[in-house]
């Protein structure tokens, strides 16, 4: 656990900040709103079902002010809106080609109005990252999930019909969320929130740290083999950071095991998926996808470039999809694979996109470590994003939390890199950027990325 002047150079991360006002204030309410909006929580067990999480007309055009809002938010914050677009382009042509793929969609119709909504909801995400501070993205993060955590806590003990499993499964916590692996999987990612923000926000230790042991209490009832490895999986990033700032050569020689590390995982995933799910085991919901998945790639042969379009493979009516079921039996409902789902939409062009995109992140996060401890949590959520994507379909979500805040958090790595870029053209000649040491703190580093 770092001493308490390390943990204070969080609080100062950015320039120095303007005096608190009202719209400010309402501004944060507005997005944490949003953000409870995102995680779908409740209202897909109100007006959704499983088969069809989209729902009716309702929860359609609930979307529309919030779609609106980011427009305008885009006008207002052009000059960050615009470097992130510029220093994310994979990122941004993903989003684009998803409603694209209406030209040769299976649905048309389905394929532009999903891609529209997989584009805002990556857009609200940039809007995140260019109108607040690492530090109020962050806090504002922690305040949602807090909201969310005990909402479902709630529904847990207070309504075990509504709140916990009974069919399959049987006494797992579902929470506010349809099945046990989404409540699991959002409060895996929460804890790990707010494992990092006891470590660098000491002003709100106390707080972070009763939102951590409520988050790890509903990762286990949740019974989500999965989730609770990507908890442990984020924290070992945490301590792995705080080990590395023993020393130069520690630093360096574990920058070089975690970028080899992920190489080799990015490698296995890709080439070889079912050996990972040998690893994580049969309790995490992955039985017989490696079925699912030796049936999809060969469906993909048929469109191996640009997929069947957005959002429409496995519709009700669709042929490929009811190819699928008949051969392997039961009613899928997605290919439980991020990087599958994401071929089958928009083929090897789609996956080319978030696979460079995706790397090229992680590079960023790795790199800037020893300089800005932000880049700790981005590079643990892109970890943990890719350890759910293997089993879950979470890449290019349309209305999703877990998409908006891969988008932020991108967002932010970029305008990071915008920053820098700007203050080597002011340096020196010869002037190098030194390491960040524990009683420096980060004060002037923020420069123009975001509001404080």
């Amino acid at each position: 656990m770092p001493d308490s002047q390390t943990a204070s150079r969080y609080r100062d991360t950015g320039a120095q900040a303007p005096a608190r006002t009202f719209w400010r204030d309402a501004e944060k309410g507005i997005i944490v709103f949003c953000l409870l909006l995102f995680s779908q929580a409740l209202l897909g067990r109100l007006f959704a079902t499983e088969e069809n999480p989209e729902g009716g007309a309702f929860l359609r055009f609930i979307w529309l002010p919030i779609y609106a809002y980011v427009m305008c938010q885009i006008v207002l914050n052009w000059r960050n809106m615009t470097a992130i677009v510029l220093r994310s382009p994979f990122l941004v042509a993903l989003a684009v080609l998803s409603m694209a793929s209406m030209m040769w969609s299976l649905d048309p119709g389905t394929s532009l109005r999903r891609g529209f909504a997989a584009i805002c909801t990556t857009a609200f995400g940039f809007y995140l990252a260019a109108t607040l501070s690492w530090k109020e993205l962050l806090r504002c993060l922690g305040v949602t999930w807090l909201i969310l955590a005990i909402g479902n806590f709630l529904a847990g003990a207070l309504m075990p019909g509504f709140g916990i499993m009974h069919e399959i499964h049987v006494g797992a916590w579902r929470g506010l969320w349809f099945e046990k692996n989404a409540m699991g999987g959002h409060l895996a990612r929460a804890a790990f929130l707010y494992a990092f923000l006891i470590v660098v926000d000491v002003d709100r230790r106390k707080l972070w740290g009763f939102c951590f042991l409520i988050s790890l209490a509903l990762v286990l009832l949740s019974t989500s083999k999965t989730s609770l490895l990507g908890l442990l999986l984020g924290i070992g990033v945490i301590g792995a950071y705080l080990w590395m700032r023993r020393g130069k050569l520690i630093a360096v020689s574990a920058l070089w095991l975690g970028i080899s590390s992920v190489m080799a995982v990015v490698l296995v995933v890709l080439v070889s998926p079912e050996t990972v799910v040998a690893i994580l085991g049969r309790d995490l919901t992955l039985t017989g996808r490696t079925d699912i998945w030796e049936v999809l790639f060969r469906i993909m042969e048929d469109r191996p470039n640009l997929g069947f379009g957005y959002g429409t493979f496995w519709a009700k009516d669709s042929p490929p999809a009811h190819m699928v079921r008949l051969e392997t039996e039961w009613e899928v409902p997605t290919a439980h694979n991020g990087l599958i789902e994401i071929m089958l939409a928009m083929g090897r062009v789609g996956a080319a996109f978030f696979l460079i995109d995706f790397l090229l992140n992680i590079v960023r996060s790795l790199l800037t470590m020893h300089t800005r401890i932000t880049s700790v949590y981005a590079f643990g959520f892109f970890i943990i994003f890719a350890l759910f994507s293997i089993s879950e379909s979470v890449i290019l979500q349309q209305n999703s939390i877990t998409w908006v805040m891969y988008s932020a958090i991108a967002g932010k790595l970029a305008l990071d890199a915008r920053d820098r870029t700007k203050a080597r053209r002011k340096a020196p000649v010869g002037y190098a950027e030194p390491l960040l040491k524990p009683s420096q703190n980060l004060r002037g580093r923020q420069g123009s990325s975001g509001r404080v």
